[in-house]
């Protein structure tokens, strides 16, 4: 990395877990060597008749016990995959995760990683994907360890400054866009915050399946090279491009089709509906934010859990806030704290 985090706001290894086991049928040998050498104990005392009707009988014998091991692979098989039941010996993989800065090898993967950003609508994601490597002093890329820069980044977060790139293709792109999903109540405020200076949107995507352990590093990875970024970066310009007194974040949600009835009459009472989060910094920013508003997702996006409504959800936060959003995030995985999952 180009930027060394300091020992104490250096992130730790952390670890995932993932089971695996081969098991072997223990009538399998017993079965191939009785029916090679049975055959042959007292073939000398019997008749060529004899013999090939033996011969017939233990075949019929023999197809029927490998049709009944057949079907004892195949429960322990189900068993083992759906995890109900395992060898008490199994084989624990761990898996660590490391932060990388974003480098142009990761372009494929970043581009992967936005390609649902604008709800699977089309928009100018190799552009914002060059903007993201090129300013690789601020923002992250996890990795799974010993990956290095042959394998794509799993997760991403960094930010633009939306006033500086305004003339950019993907940021007149998201902005349309977030107009176009935007309220009418809140129009106006959106509209001025898109070309008010010292605004910066988040940029915040993973795959759906990693842990959310690696939530607290990325935040804290983040706001810390952007407070480095203010003093050391080597020009003027470039400094204050990192001073941002706002946040746009863009993220995923879900609305849990059950509680449809409980959503509606909220509704009706002007209350926001019960949104679950995908990524638990979200509740924190979500709770702190100015305001916000949020959209179903159309088309062919899924979220890969069955029975949720897939959501977006946008907000502004300010930069005064942010600190303490940083400490809320850390408390939710102290020991002893609920963590949310879905």
């Amino acid at each position: 990395p180009t930027r060394t985090l300091k020992e104490d706001d250096a992130p730790s290894h952390l670890r995932t877990s993932f089971r695996f086991f081969v098991s072997f049928p223990t009538g399998t040998l017993w079965s191939v060597c009785h029916s090679v050498m049975a055959p042959k104990a007292k073939a000398a005392e019997r008749s060529k008749k004899e013999m090939e009707e033996e011969e017939e009988e233990e075949e019929e014998e023999d197809n029927a016990d490998d049709d009944e091991e057949k079907e004892d692979d195949e429960d322990e098989d189900e068993e083992d995959l759906d995890g109900s039941s395992g060898d008490e010996e199994d084989e624990e993989i761990m898996v660590d995760f490391e932060f990388f800065d974003p480098k142009e090898i990761d372009f494929h993967g970043l581009k992967a990683l936005l390609k649902n950003y604008l709800d699977g609508a089309e928009f100018s994601s190799s552009e914002l994907c060059d903007a993201i490597i090129k300013q690789n002093t601020v923002g992250s890329v996890v990795k799974t360890q010993g990956a290095g820069d042959e394998l794509d980044p799993i997760a991403i977060m960094s930010v633009v400054n939306v006033s500086s790139r305004k003339d950019m293709s993907c940021i007149k792109e998201i902005a349309a866009h977030l107009k176009n999903k935007c309220p009418k109540d809140l129009k106006d405020q959106l509209s001025a915050v898109l070309v008010e200076q010292g605004v910066g949107l988040i940029i915040n995507e993973r795959v759906m399946n990693i842990p959310q352990e690696t939530a607290p590093p990325l935040v804290e990875g983040l706001f810390n090279e952007i407070g480095w970024a203010t003093e050391d970066e080597p020009t003027e310009e470039l400094r204050e491009y990192f001073k941002f007194k706002k946040y746009i974040l863009l993220t995923r949600v879900v609305l849990d089709d059950d509680n449809q009835e409980a959503n509606k009459k909220r509704k009706r009472d002007d209350d926001e509906p019960t949104l679950v989060y995908l990524r638990p910094e979200d509740q924190i920013f979500h709770k702190m934010c100015k305001w916000s508003f949020h959209w179903k997702v159309r088309g062919d996006v899924k979220n890969g859990i069955d029975d949720l409504t897939p959501m977006r959800l946008c907000m502004l936060v300010d930069a005064k806030d942010i600190p303490q959003a940083r400490s809320q995030i850390k408390s939710l995985f102290e020991p002893g704290n609920f963590i949310i999952k879905v």
